[in-house]
This record gives structure tokens, C-alpha cells and sequence, in this order.
């Protein structure tokens, strides 16, 4: 039930910002979110699955390629899940850099479907992605601090 409202207030929020937020600043990926706050209460035999879908869901919202955020966020909660292992991320700087791991493994599985699928490269500047890092990091704390504990498999 806990899953479900949370899906339901990204889903809100999602609609409100990109109704309210700035044309051509890219605004924070509430999804990306969702699956590691998903990814902090589960084990990964049902987090993975769980980030794989909620990428297929924004990808069907998005009007986009299928598939494209279902594998961002399969390998951002991957990284993240990665990263929990080795760091503490209950604490501060672990929270941090187990965000920063996922962020850039969610673009990383961007533009390797890009890739695969021989599109073209969007012109991606590293300040919107800076940009979209800092937007979407005090959303990421937030819900990783409302998780809760980290489950072990």
C-alpha cells in the first residue's frame, strides 16, 4: 500500500513539475527516486524488476522510445544496490555517493540504448546534467531517509 501511494505522489508530482518547470532546464527525475527509495526497503531480486518497470511506465508517460528508462533505471538501481553494499548509505556521504553511482549509471544506460539502437545522440550539455543531479538529490535524501533501513537479501 506504502508502494502504491508513493508510485501515486510521483506520478502527481511528475505532472506538476513538468506543468510548472522552466522550458529547457531539465527538471529532477522523480522516478529515478522512486525506484531507489524502492531499492533501499527491498532486496534486489524484487527492487530490479520494480526500477525495470517504473522505466517502462515513464517511458509509456513520456511518449518516448520503450525501453529507453527501463534500462536507466534497471542499471541506476543495479549501481545503487552496488554501492549500498560497499558503502554505508544510511550515513550521509554513503547516501551521497551511492546517489552519485546510480545518477550516472541511469545515463550510462541512456546512451547505451542509444547506442545499441544507432540513434542519434541528443546535444546533452554536463551542466543540465549537473543540474539534473542537483535538482533531483535532495528529493533522493529525502526518500532514501524515508526507506528506511537497508534490507539484506
Amino acid at each position: 500500500m506504502k508502494a502504491l501511494a508513493a508510485l501515486f505522489l510521483t506520478l502527481l508530482f511528475s505532472g506538476l513539475l513538468g506543468a510548472l518547470w522552466p522550458s529547457g532546464l531539465m527538471e529532477p527525475d522523480l522516478f529515478l527516486v522512486l525506484a531507489l527509495g524502492y531499492a533501499r526497503a527491498r532486496p534486489y531480486y524484487l527492487g530490479l524488476p520494480a526500477a525495470f518497470l517504473l522505466g517502462l511506465l515513464q517511458d509509456l508517460l513520456g511518449f518516448g522510445l520503450l525501453g529507453v528508462h527501463a534500462i536507466g533505471l534497471l542499471s541506476a538501481s543495479y549501481a545503487f544496490y552496488a554501492a549500498s553494499r560497499r558503502l554505508v548509505a544510511g550515513e550521509s556521504l554513503g547516501a551521497l555517493f551511492a546517489f552519485l553511482w546510480a545518477f550516472f549509471a541511469k545515463w550510462l544506460g541512456y546512451f547505451l540504448v542509444a547506442y545499441w539502437l544507432r540513434l542519434d545522440l541528443p546535444p546533452l550539455a554536463p551542466l543540465d546534467l549537473i543540474l539534473e543531479g542537483l535538482f533531483t538529490l535532495p528529493f533522493a535524501l529525502w526518500a532514501l531517509r524515508l526507506a528506511g533501513p537497508r534490507t539484506q537479501p
